[in-house]
């Protein structure tokens, strides 16, 4: 009897999945990782938990140090948990000028040792020194002096960046950095050409300055003999998991084996949640929240009267306000259509369907939610990679962004009107999300592998760069071009001086 093409591809597929599955590696045993998460924001801490998920339904044992509680947090299995109740000072941000914000991040990375006095922290330290921790989990954000703990229980290193991968990061891995196509995470303009080749040197030299900050904090609590050297240490990371998805986020650039995209994996864990229904009848849903670094408490209220003016011209619209400043309750009174809270649940109602318009601060998780649920965005930065994050949805698109200085009810309500009524940013977004959307496996599932790859193959040395053994002049060839051109100009001398002897 002949076969249809159906019957036959379906034959192969299965043929396929028996030989994908007898030739896939054996589950690894329950191993036990240490998960290290300080001085982080609730939002960060968001995407280093759902890696921990991820390990925790494989079956792994996870020792969790935090400092911040994890009451709130929908975190099961085989778990521990040590809270060390701290929080690096905040410091009033007196002025925008450049000396003065770089004394401020410079006084910020000295005091980020603080942590390793307490007496918890040394606690830590001690009532484990025996435990056989098969891997470190650092949730990376400029702490390379944290690298001391995985020296103190003889582990390797696999860190985790809450986005695309910052200078700080390639420079760890070996990555190669093309500043010239590449803009950089913390680049507020975008910059390519020389330009961003200008900028990504200055931000090289501020790299160089910062980590000798951390060294010293290094050296001072994990001191020689007894702990390797701080650059040594740098070394032990094997792997780079980024909360980032190059192929729809952008910007492409080069990518090595042990760097890899994790993009996505809080929103896949909240796929199961059911869509939250808040909106009676057919009513569309605008969504605002400045994120959760952001306090009305300390806000002015021209400010509000900004927000609020603005939002009063859009009665065809409930408006979900994320607020925690006074007189919540007489802005919901006086504008019905307003619907003001200290806290939304975000995901779930940009999973709804309903929601026209996010606007955002542009924080990396608020945007990764609206990208995957393809909702446009109008974006207000504050600080940080905000800027940045914001541009390259405006480059795509996907929203637009206005100046939170100088910020008008008029130029606010303007811009609302001009996205809700051009459907090409939520045509554009959606496509978009269809590209974010579509992998070849889930990140939860490249997380739990990679991770295992590294405790069965003994930290899988296989994966080191060598560009990660040379100093600067030998990774850049500085020494060869010296003697090329050296050479060069030597010969054209003698050239010259024979020519005019002749």
């Amino acid at each position: 009897m002949k076969r249809s093409p159906i019957s036959w591809s379906l034959l192969w597929m299965g043929y396929t999945g028996i030989y994908l599955l007898a030739d896939s590696p054996a589950p690894v045993e329950s191993h036990h990782i240490l998960g290290l998460f300080v001085n982080v924001h609730q939002s960060q801490l968001m995407v280093h938990l759902a890696v921990c998920r991820a390990l925790l339904q494989r079956g792994h044992h996870l020792t969790l140090v935090t400092t911040l509680p994890l009451e709130e947090q929908d975190i099961r299995g085989n778990v521990s948990h040590i809270y060390i109740p701290w929080q690096q000072p905040k410091e009033e941000v007196s002025s925008s000028d450049l000396i003065p914000r770089l004394e401020r991040m410079f006084r910020r990375l000295g005091h980020s040792g603080d942590l390793l006095d307490l007496p918890e922290w040394k606690m830590f330290l001690r009532n484990q020194p025996n435990t056989p921790y098969d891997l470190l989990l650092l949730g990376y954000h400029f702490n390379d002096h944290l690298l001391g703990v995985a020296a103190h229980f003889n582990c390797p290193v696999a860190i985790v960046s809450t986005q695309q991968p910052t200078g700080f990061v390639n420079s760890l891995m070996g990555n190669p950095e093309e500043r010239w196509y590449v803009p950089q995470p913390y680049d507020g303009q975008q910059r390519s050409g020389i330009s961003a080749w200008v900028f990504g040197m200055w931000e090289k030299f501020m790299e160089v300055l910062a980590r000798r900050v951390l060294a010293r904090i290094y050296r001072l609590h994990f001191p020689e003999p007894r702990y390797p050297r701080f650059e040594t240490m740098h070394r032990s990371v094997v792997l780079a998991l980024s909360n980032h998805h190059m192929i729809s986020e952008g910007p492409i650039a080069p990518l090595i084996p042990s760097m890899v995209d994790i993009g996505g994996i809080v929103l896949e864990q909240q796929l199961d949640k059911s869509p939250l229904e808040i909106s009676a009848g057919n009513r569309s849903l605008i969504i605002f929240s400045l994120g959760t670094r952001f306090t009305w408490r300390k806000s002015t209220e021209e400010l509000v009267r900004t927000f609020t003016k603005a939002f009063s011209q859009f009665p065809d619209y409930d408006v979900y306000w994320t607020y925690d400043g006074p007189n919540g309750s007489a802005i919901s009174l006086d504008y019905p259509h307003l619907k003001v809270a200290k806290w939304w649940p975000q995901s779930q109602m940009l999973q709804s369907g309903k929601v026209r318009l996010f606007i955002t601060h542009g924080g990396k998780g608020s945007v990764s939610e609206a990208l995957f649920y393809g909702v446009p965005m109008l974006g207000l930065p504050l600080i940080g990679d905000q800027r940045a994050n914001l541009q390259r949805m405006q480059s795509k698109n996907w929203g637009l962004t206005l100046s939170t200085n100088n910020l008008t009810h008029w130029t606010l309500a303007k811009a609302i009107t001009r996205m809700l009524s051009d459907s090409s940013y939520g045509e554009t977004i959606l496509k978009a999300s269809q590209l974010y959307r579509d992998r070849p496996v889930s990140s939860s599932d490249l997380v739990t592998y990679w991770i295992e790859y590294i405790v069965r193959h003994k930290g899988a040395k296989n994966l080191y760069n060598p560009a990660r053994q040379l100093n600067i002049i030998e990774y850049h060839s500085i020494d060869v071009y010296f003697i090329v051109y050296g050479l060069l100009i030597l010969t054209i001398a003698i050239l010259r001086k024979v020519n005019r002897v002749l």
